[in-house]
């Protein structure tokens, strides 16, 4: 769960990721936090379902959006296994 935050966090102020995703996951904090809301939190559950569909939708969003990581380089020396072509057989000596 910490590694999860901590990726949200380095998302949120990395340069490639787009602005929306960023802005909906400020969005949804605030949204959670303003007393007024489309269904309110006085109804047991219910009221916090919109809340928590909000924040899920918008860091899916936001984890969706991250850009595809460096290709890792190889760990060893780079062997060549292809097959070398064959050999012609000297001609045979009489």
């Amino acid at each position: 769960m910490l590694s999860r935050l901590k990726s949200i966090i380095a998302l949120m102020r990395n340069p490639k990721v787009s602005k929306l995703p960023k802005f909906l996951v400020v969005g949804a904090i605030v949204y959670i936090l303003m007393p007024f809301d489309a269904v309110p939190d006085m109804a047991p559950v219910v009221g916090w379902l919109d809340d928590l569909a909000f924040l899920l939708g918008a860091l899916s969003l936001l984890l969706g959006s991250a850009p595809a990581p460096k290709p890792s380089p190889p760990a060893g020396p780079i062997i060549d296994v292809t097959p070398e072509p064959p050999r012609p057989e000297p001609p045979a000596s009489r």
